[in-house]
């Protein structure tokens, strides 16, 4: 078992990563040592204590392997659990994480704002028992929940799904489950933190960038910049996570990027449109990293199981026995990735 002082040491040796003394040996090791046949069936998932999910931006999974500007994710490639054939499910943002949340596009295709009324994940949490906040990096910039953008393109509601659900918005005590990230902090000092956290960066920090200038470090045109910038937010936040007293029982942690690199081609202008798993035929999300470590197994495996968002919500739903939501009901076709979390406890 991987002990909290694993990340803790990780941090001096990322300091010494940064100064370029061990990054070509350090990456060698990017393949967990695991490898899994196929995905397990629903009944070997586990009851989870609490579930995180770290939602990332706009790069591949050819990007993010072996680049020595996201040493924590590679770390963490080699160490936890690994899905080499995950797949968002369409293009652009905003469609994954809708889907994401409530196992469908749901009718939508853009970032636009919008406002569905389907039954999502927050339905299914708050009908059995389970207690959620949707943690947003930079919302305390916006003057009221439904902003479309917040200090200078940082928070971006198209990151936010929850905020889009009709029964979210026009329930008070809901949209105040919405909070921005500082929170996280508070909660898990306070031993606060709800059984569901979702996590969604602000633009600095996700990976994705926003229209600035070539001198910003943030500007989209500053990949490498923001691919460092993303990884140290994601080594901070898990170790943040493995130190508190909410890492217990069969907690799991899911870090996954919606989308694959914009290249200029294919479906939207993305060049990789690959999917599986009732994605668009033709306008899939494009192949991008998943990671999975769990509190009870901290064991390296890799798993080639085509997955995506809806396998992960899967995995969700069927850990905590909540039913299914739209594709997620297909189990044929979504297989929730019980290989990577391990067995249940």
């Amino acid at each position: 078992m991987c002990k909290k002082s694993t990340l803790q040491n990780f941090r001096h040796l990322c300091r010494a990563l940064l100064l370029g003394a061990v990054v070509s040996a350090f990456l060698i090791q990017t393949t967990p040592l695991t490898v899994s046949a196929g995905a397990s069936d629903r009944s070997t998932l586990k009851n989870y204590q609490h579930v995180f999910v770290i939602m990332m931006e706009n790069t591949g999974f050819d990007t993010l392997i072996g680049n020595s500007n996201a040493p924590f994710i590679n770390f963490a490639a080699s160490s936890y659990g690994l899905a080499t054939n995950y797949t968002g499910v369409t293009h652009p943002s905003q469609p994954n994480y809708i889907a994401a949340t409530s196992g469908s596009l749901n009718g939508v295709t853009s970032d636009n704002d919008t406002t569905i009324d389907v039954p999502n994940i927050v339905d299914q949490l708050e009908s059995h028992g389970k207690t959620w906040k949707a943690y947003m990096q930079s919302f305390s910039l916006c003057s009221t929940p439904f902003d479309h953008a917040c200090g200078n393109q940082l928070y971006e509601r198209k990151h936010n799904p929850f905020i889009s659900y009709e029964d979210v918005q026009t329930n008070p005590a809901r949209v105040a489950n919405i909070v921005d990230f500082s929170q996280f902090t508070t909660d898990l000092a306070n031993g606060t933190v709800p059984d569901y956290s979702w996590i969604s960066p602000d633009q600095c920090h996700d990976m994705h960038g926003r229209a600035a200038t070539p001198a910003d470090p943030c500007d989209f045109s500053q990949v490498q910049a923001l691919i460092s910038t993303g990884d140290a937010f994601v080594m901070n936040t898990v170790n943040a996570i493995m130190n508190s007293s909410a890492w217990t029982g069969n907690s799991v942690i899911f870090i996954v990027w919606d989308e694959s690199d914009f290249t200029g081609g294919g479906f939207q202008g993305f060049g990789d449109d690959s999917g599986c798993c009732d994605a668009p035929a033709g306008q899939g999300g494009g192949r991008v990293v998943m990671l999975t470590i769990s509190h009870s197994d901290h064991s390296a495996r890799s798993s080639s199981v085509a997955y995506n968002h809806y396998s992960m919500l899967a995995t969700i739903e069927d850990g905590w026995n909540l039913d299914c939501l739209g594709f997620t009901c297909d189990t044929v076709n979504v297989q929730p990735m019980a290989d990577l979390v391990g067995p249940q406890k």
